[in-house]
């Protein structure tokens, strides 16, 4: 009734109403279960073919473990951007429905929040397959949801390390350089709030979460390869 009542009076006032709410809690629904998604199924990839043992037919056979790994993490990344695909039209749909239109496409950064937790999720994975390849799936679990976890607190982490002298900066650097800063691919405020996003400083957070992911995984097939299977 109150919605209802708030609508009315912001058409009146010549307001576009915008269910902030609603966009705030899909956001979230959406970063939530895709983080789940790629950090358990990225965690099983590797270690669970180790534990069940179809790798060794896959590498008796003429694919490098390299090549193995890379293939794992590429079809782990289409699943996390295919169920994203399928969570953002339900999202878009129901925001149709609310708002009797899709006006709010153009309106809001919707497609840059889309693609930015796309890379977002492809980091997480990157990360996921890369404990996978030398640890249990449930170690590599845990690791990769640490690693989440310290990935969107870096910033506030370097700022507090930074003012506990040069050592403790120090270490707070090579924490923030070492796990994935999820934040700087967080658009879920300015989705909600429909503030513009410059194209520069997302480019630029968008490769760097590119070539983050490509390098966890580069390092997690150079582990693969030189892991005894015995």
């Amino acid at each position: 009734m109150l919605a209802e009542r708030w609508e009315r009076w912001a058409a009146t006032a010549g307001i576009v109403f915008f269910p902030l709410v609603v966009v705030s809690i899909a956001l979230s629904a959406m970063e939530i279960f895709g983080t789940l998604i790629a950090a358990f199924l990225g965690s099983a990839l590797v270690a669970g073919d180790v534990e069940r043992r179809t790798v060794y037919p896959i590498v008796a056979k003429p694919v490098s473990r390299a090549q193995y790994v890379a293939g794992r993490y590429l079809g782990l990344v289409a699943t996390t951007t295919l169920n994203l695909a399928v969570m953002a039209l339900v999202f878009v749909a129901v925001l149709a429905v609310h708002l009797k239109g899709l006006g709010f496409v153009g309106s809001t950064p919707l497609f840059a929040t889309l693609g930015a937790t796309a890379v977002q999720f492809a980091m997480i994975a990157a990360v996921a397959v890369f404990f996978s390849s030398f640890t249990t799936a449930t170690l590599a679990s845990i690791f990769t949801l640490s690693f989440v976890v310290a990935g969107h607190l870096a910033s506030d982490l370097i700022r507090y390390w930074s003012t506990q002298g040069v050592a403790a900066g120090r270490i707070g650097k090579a924490i923030y350089l070492l796990v994935p800063n999820l934040e700087a691919l967080n658009l879920k405020e300015a989705m909600v709030y429909k503030d513009a996003v410059a194209a520069g400083p997302l480019a630029a957070s968008m490769a760097y979460g590119i070539l983050y992911s490509a390098g966890i995984v580069a390092l997690a097939a150079a582990v693969f390869t030189r892991r005894d299977l015995r």
